[in-house]
C-alpha cells in the first residue's frame, strides 16, 4: 500500500513548532507504543509487523501515526479510528506526547518536524541490512562528517536509544554507521524478515499475475538506488533484451523488475519486448518481503535484497558493473559477501541465471556462510524477541541487555 499525498509542509512545520511544548502538557502513558515508517509515508516493514502483531497485546497499545491522509482513512479502516491517526494533527501530537515507546525505520524524520519526547524509548528498527556505507561511516574517506552533516545524523539518530540487528557483524557495523554505543544494539533479529523463513514457494502476489501464459520461476531483478548517475539495467556490451525474453520463454519464467523507490524513470523499453518481463516496483508491490516467497532467483549489484533472500536460499547473480566507482561505497570487502557468480557479458549472464533457476550454481555453501554472517537467528522468533523489548522497555530508558 503506497501513498504519495502527503499533509502540506506548511502545516507539517506548523506543528512541528507546537509540538516543542505539547509534551509538557501530558503524562507519559503506560504501554503507549507510537509506530511509523518510511518517513511518515508507507505502511511496511518491521514497523508494520510490530503494529499489527501489538494490536491484541493484553498491555501494550498500539497507534499508527502518518501524514498521508489517504493511508490514515485506509488503515482506519481496516484497523479502527482508534489506533490511527495523522501525524501532524493534535490527535497524533497528544499521542506522541503520552508515547512510551516511538518505534521508526528511517531515524527521527520519519516524523517530519515533530520533537520527539526524550522520556520515551526510541527504537530504530531499520528498513534493510548493511551492504552500503553511509553516515558517519563515508563512502570515501575514515575522516568525520563536516560540522553540518554532523548536526542533520545527531538530529535524525541521536535521540535513538535502541537499534535492532541481526547479528554481531551487523551490529559492529551499524555501531560504526550511526556512532553508537554497544549498549544500543539489540540483537533481535528483524520482525519483517520472520515471514521469510520457511521452505514453501508461495503464489505471486496476485498484482503480478498474469493470464495465459504458464510461469514455473519467477526472477527478481532489484539494482540499488545511485543519486548521481542512472542505474544501468542489464549493463553489457551485448545487451540483447529480445534474447533475455527468449531465454524467460524457454524457462517459463517471469522477470520481475524492481527499481529502488528512489529512482524516477520508465521500464517499457522492457516490458514491452515481452509479457514475461513485469514491473515489480512498489508502486505494484509495496513490500518486497510479499514478492520473495515467489522467488526463485535473484539479481542485483549492491542492494541488500539479496541478503533477505538468503534466509530462503534463493542464489544471487550480481551484475556490480560500477563498483570501483559506485558513490556509496562498499561496508564491507564484496569478495565476503557475495556469494554468487558476476557476469560481464549477457552471454555469461544468462547462463549464470538458468544455473540459478536450476539450483546448479555451485555457491551452496557461500551462501550458507553469508546467510551465517548477517543472520545469528533463523529461528522466525525476532517479532516475540522484540514484543518482548518493548515489553521490558515500557515504563523506563534501559540499557539493552538483548545480545
Amino acid at each position: 500500500m503506497r501513498v504519495s499525498r502527503r499533509t502540506p509542509y506548511l502545516l507539517q512545520w506548523a506543528y512541528g513548532a507546537v509540538s516543542i511544548f505539547f509534551h509538557l502538557f501530558y503524562r507519559k502513558q503506560p504501554g503507549l507504543v507510537v509506530l511509523t515508517a518510511f518517513h511518515g509515508d508507507g505502511y511496511r516493514g518491521n514497523t508494520r509487523v510490530l503494529f499489527e502483531s501489538l494490536l491484541e497485546h493484553p498491555t501494550l497499545k498500539a497507534v499508527w501515526l502518518s501524514r498521508s491522509p489517504a493511508l490514515v482513512k485506509r488503515l482506519s479502516e481496516r484497523f479502527g479510528k482508534a489506533v490511527v491517526c495523522r501525524t501532524h494533527s493534535l490527535a497524533g501530537l497528544k499521542m506522541i506526547a503520552r508515547a512510551d515507546v516511538i518505534l521508526l525505520t528511517h531515524g527521527t524524520s520519519d516524523y517530519p518536524f515533530i520533537f520527539l519526547p526524550r522520556r520515551a524509548l526510541i527504537i530504530q528498527t531499520y528498513h534493510g541490512l548493511p551492504t552500503k556505507r553511509g553516515e558517519y561511516l563515508r563512502p570515501a574517506s575514515e575522516n568525520p562528517p563536516g560540522f553540518l552533516h554532523r548536526a542533520i545524523l545527531r538530529y535524525r539518530f541521536k535521540p535513538i536509544d535502541v537499534f535492532l540487528s541481526s547479528s554481531p557483524a551487523v551490529s559492529e557495523l551499524f555501531a560504526r554507521r550511526f556512532n553508537l554505543e554497544p549498549t544500543q544494539l539489540a540483537e533481535t533479529g528483524f520482525p519483517a524478515y520472520d515471514q521469510l523463513l520457511g521452505s514453501e514457494q508461495q503464489p505471486l502476489p496476485e498484482v503480478l499475475q498474469t493470464n495465459g501464459i504458464a510461469i514455473r520461476k519467477v526472477i527478481l531483478y532489484a539494482p540499488t538506488y545511485r543519486r548521481r548517475a542512472r542505474t544501468r539495467w542489464f549493463p553489457f556490451p551485448d545487451q540483447d533484451i529480445d534474447a533475455i525474453a527468449a531465454m524467460l520463454e524457454r524457462e517459463q519464467a517471469l522477470l520481475c523488475l524492481r527499481p529502488h523507490p528512489n529512482d524516477r524513470f520508465s521500464l517499457q523499453r522492457f516490458t514491452r519486448v515481452s509479457n514475461r518481463i513485469m514491473d515489480a516496483g512498489q508502486h505494484a508491490v509495496e513490500e518486497v518481503f510479499q514478492l520473495l516467497p515467489s522467488v526463485d532467483c535473484i539479481i542485483t549489484d549492491y542492494s541488500s535484497i539479496y541478503l533477505e533472500g538468503l534466509l530462503r536460499d534463493i542464489p544471487v547473480v550480481f551484475l556490480p558493473y560500477d563498483a570501483a566507482t559506485y558513490e556509496r561505497g562498499h561496508a564491507f570487502p564484496p569478495v565476503e559477501v557475495r556469494p554468487g557468480p558476476e557476469p560481464s557479458t549477457q552471454a555469461d549472464f544468462l547462463q549464470d541465471v538458468k544455473n540459478a533457476l536450476h539450483r546448479k550454481d555451485g555457491f551452496d555453501e557461500e551462501r550458507k556462510r553469508v546467510r551465517e554472517l548477517f543472520f545469528s537467528m533463523q529461528d522466525g522468533r525476532a517479532t516475540r524477541n522484540v514484543v518482548a523489548l518493548l515489553e521490558a522497555g515500557c515504563g523506563g530508558k534501559p540499557g539493552c541487555t538483548m545480545r
